[in-house]
């Protein structure tokens, strides 16, 4: 699969900087969509049409493995390991209960992401016709 063909699933990719990132998010300063944030993605599960699914890492998937939120332009940007960017608006940011949800559009494929705004942590799905993946990591504030 090629980068290129799914620069959509970045948002999915909302994401192997964990070390740096705190297992606790404190209220001042949080995630609530209001200040930039990277997201590191760690896992990523890939599945094509016929329920033919494979676990690996983004890298593997030729899934951006960092994501950063731009929160002022509402923009999810992404760098490829092959030096390509990725750039996809943000279409729905809202804080529901204790997540922050973000929602998008590109390419004509669907992406979401749910952040726990206490932990940090992630789930994002970017959804398509030929392949659709689920990613889990972990987000921090800028």
């Amino acid at each position: 699969m090629k980068n290129k063909k799914f620069s959509w699933a970045l948002a999915a990719c909302l994401t192997t900087a964990a070390p740096f990132v705190a297992s606790e998010v404190s209220a001042k300063g949080g995630i609530d969509g209001s200040r930039d944030m990277v997201c590191a993605i760690m896992d990523v599960v890939g599945c094509t049409e016929g329920a033919r699914c494979i676990q690996d890492s983004a890298k593997s998937f030729e899934l951006p493995e960092l994501i950063i939120l731009d929160s002022k332009k509402k923009l999810i940007r992404a760098t490829y390991e092959s030096g390509y960017k990725a750039v996809s608006p943000v279409k729905n940011l809202e804080l529901s209960n204790n997540h922050l949800i973000l929602q998008g559009v590109e390419n004509g494929h669907g992406w979401n992401f749910a952040v726990d705004t206490k932990t940090g942590n992630m789930s994002g799905a970017g959804l398509g016709e030929i392949a659709s993946f689920l990613v889990f990591g972990t987000c921090t504030t800028l």
